[in-house]
Order: C-alpha cells, then structure tokens, then sequence
C-alpha cells in the first residue's frame, strides 16, 4: 500500500511539472531569455568601466530596494495565503503610492542637475525593483506564476529596449539613454499601482493606515532586517570589489557572474511557478524538492561555460571565458546563493527570523573585515572564494534553525558541503 501511495504522489507531482511547465514555459523562455543575454550584449555597446558602474547601481539598487519594500513582499503570502486575509491587498497596492511621489521628486532633481547620475542609477534601479518585487510576490501568492514571471523581467525588457535603439539608430549616450527609460518604465509601474489600489480599495486611505498598515508594518519589519541581511549576503559583490578594485573589475566580475547568471534564471522560474509546494510542503519534500533545484542551477551554470564559445563567435565581440577558475568558482557559488533565498522563505514560514537574523549577522560583518584585512593581497578569484565561505555558513545556520522546527534538510545540507569543497578544491587547482 506504501508503495501504491509512493507511485502516486510520483506520478500527480509528474503531472503537475509537466503542466506547470506547459503553461509557463513561453513566459518563461520570454522573460528569462531576456534577462540571461540582454545584460551581456549590453557590454558590446559601453566600455568595461560604463558596464562596471551599471552593474554597481543594479547591486546597490537591489540591496536598497529591500528596504525600500519594507518587507512587504514577505508579509503579503504571511496575511493573505496563510491567514486568508485577502482584503488586505488594498493595503499592499497603497505602497505605489508614495513610491510614485518620490520617483516624480526625484526625476525632477536629475532634471535640474541637482543629483548626479550615479545615484540618480541606483534610486530608479531601488524603486523599480521594489515595485516589481512586491507585485511579483502577490502574483506567486496568487498562483498566477506566469505574469510573475513577466513581471520580474520587466527591467531587462527595458534594457533590451535601449540596446535595440542604440543598435538601431547609433546613439552614444547609452547610460543615459537607459536611465531615461528606467525613469519612464518607473513612472508606469506607479500608475499601475495607483490604478490597482484605486480598483481595490473599500477603505479611505487614514482608515487604512489606521486599521492595517500597523498590523501588516508589526509582521513586516521583522522581514526587512532579514532581507536586508541576506540580500546584503547574496547581492553584495560588486559593491564590495567596486570599493577595494575599481569599477573595471566590477565590469569583469559581472561578465563572468551573467554568464552563470542562468542560476538565477532557473530558481526565479521554478519559485515562481510553484511557489505555493515551496512554501507550504512539509520537510521531506521540501528536502527533495530544494535538493532537486539546487542541482539544476548547478547543471544550468555548468552547461553556459559550453555554450559561451557560441555566444561570443556571433554576439559579444570575441568575448570569451578566459579566468575559468573565476567562472568555475561563480558557478560552484550560485547553488548556495539559491538554497539561501529558498530557505529564507521557509525561516519565515516558521516565525523564525528574528533567530536567523541574529546568527547571520555574524559571517555578514566578518566579510568586509577579512576583505580589509586581505585587501593587499585581495584578488577577484579570493573574493569570490570568500564569498562562498558565508554563503556556507549562512546556509549551515538556516539549515540549523529549521531542524529544530522539525524540517530536516539532509539533502541539501550534504550538497552545499559538496560545492564548498569543491570550490576550495578550484582554488588552488585550477
């Protein structure tokens, strides 16, 4: 009988990936294909420094706009998938709102010369990936994975967009091309906002601040500490070689990091799409399940160093992986950086990130003093082994934490060992 229910659940969970695939596979190939390949043509247009600065503001933008959300993105599958508190959205598409004020206040004093590019590029890239975080985090909750899908890649369409004219028509300003679309795709994705709150809302706007913002904001903080700290984890490379190497070497981290970029790719698709058995299952699924995604983020990163000679022959003007050492070791690393954002979710479906915030902290701090001390010394290569030294420990403690909430993750805790050793093994072989 075990076994009759054993084949089952096999086949209905076959079932089930063969029909999420089918329905989100066009959507995916769509918005992920753009978001792998648009930020590696774009380095056919802009000089090794352009690209590094680029790439700084998207990092910076990205930690930033953690904070920016307020936890938000978090809190929302909290009250209304496990609480079904589904009048609460209203509350959630208020936050354009404010987010559109400020990007108006803000576009006006890039206009006026009273704030310069650098930081004009990383306020557009925190408030366009805090809108598209939030909203992308209602669809998941929603079970509409495939607009999410769509709606996570909306800055890469944007950016497909620019290099297009730029091909097109010969435009040599292309930072500054991008960031005026960014600042027209932020002032759309505000009204939508807008729009949707006015669609939804059966309460005056004090009323809502009265009645829930509170509430919501009590549950939510706690996530914005975590999510800062782990996305300061997962998304701080660049503004760490930035600051000890220079933006040129940002640039050449970044090559290397989109190429293995396809990592991101496949764990956004399959978080995504089955957003609700990730969040909900119980330990030995979510076991086999994060086991399971880890090991194609690994194939996928894999599988780019082979297609890269492809790439570089028709697309990138002879670029090629000449430091496979530094691909080998960003690649080696992505696994850990998923299995880290698919446990943080579950940390917070346990009511544990307070815990998990007050162990993490400690590698996090310890990161940039290693840098410090090492920083004569320091290379792109030591960096990124380091790197993977707190994305171990960081996720060793998550893996900690939710044992003792009964949810044992064996599996995966047994591949992380396997790709730290392996990256220290790359090190001082390759």
């Amino acid at each position: 009988m075990k076994s009759d229910s054993l084949t089952k659940m096999v086949v209905h969970n076959k079932s089930l990936l063969f029909k999420k695939v089918r329905d989100n596979i066009l959507f995916f190939v769509l918005s992920k294909g753009v978001a792998f390949l648009a930020p590696i043509f774009f380095l056919n247009f802009v000089s090794l420094e352009e690209y590094g600065v680029v790439e700084f503001s998207y990092a910076l933008g990205s930690v930033l706009a953690v904070v920016a959300m307020l936890g938000l993105g978090g809190a929302y599958p909290y009250f209304v998938l496990r609480r079904g508190e589904r009048d609460k959205k209203q509350v959630f598409m208020l936050y354009g709102v404010p987010v559109l004020g400020i990007a108006v206040i803000a576009c006006l004093l890039r206009w006026y010369g009273a704030i310069g590019q650098r930081f004009s590029l990383i306020l557009l890239f925190t408030l366009i990936f805090a809108l598209q975080r939030l909203y992308s985090s209602i669809l998941k909750s929603e079970d509409k994975g495939w607009l999410g899908v769509l709606f996570d890649g909306g800055y890469y369409f944007i950016l497909t967009g620019v290099i297009l004219v730029i091909w097109s028509f010969g435009i040599t300003h292309h930072v500054m091309l991008l960031e005026a679309a960014m600042q027209v795709y932020l002032f759309v994705l505000g009204g939508f906002y807008v729009r949707q709150f006015y669609k939804l809302h059966t309460k005056s706007i004090p009323a809502l601040l009265h009645d829930d913002c509170g509430e919501i904001l009590r549950y939510s903080l706690h996530m914005v500490v975590s999510g800062i700290i782990i996305y300061w984890l997962t998304s701080s490379a660049r503004i760490y070689i930035a600051y000890f190497m220079g933006y040129e070497q940002v640039g050449i981290y970044s090559f290397y990091f989109r190429l293995a970029g396809i990592a991101i790719i496949i764990h956004q698709f399959l978080y995504i799409a089955f957003f609700q058995k990730l969040y909900m299952g119980n330990s030995r699924r979510l076991d086999l399940y994060y086991t399971a995604i880890m090991g194609l983020v690994l194939c996928g990163c894999l599988a780019c160093y082979l297609f890269v000679p492809l790439l570089s022959r028709y697309f990138l003007k002879g670029l090629s992986i000449d430091n496979a050492r530094l691909f080998f070791l960003i690649a080696l690393q992505m696994p850990l950086w998923v299995g880290i954002s698919l446990c943080e979710g579950l940390v917070g479906r346990e009511n544990q990130i307070r815990q998990m915030n007050l162990r993490v902290i400690v590698p996090v701090m310890l990161l940039p003093v290693a840098l410090y001390l090492l920083q004569g010394r320091l290379t792109i290569e030591l960096f990124t082994l380091l790197n993977a030294v707190t994305f171990t420990i960081a996720l060793a403690i998550q893996h900690c934490l939710l044992s003792r909430r009964g949810i044992k993750l064996r599996k995966c805790s047994i591949l992380s060992l396997a790709l730290f050793a392996a990256s220290i093994v790359i090190y001082f072989t390759v």
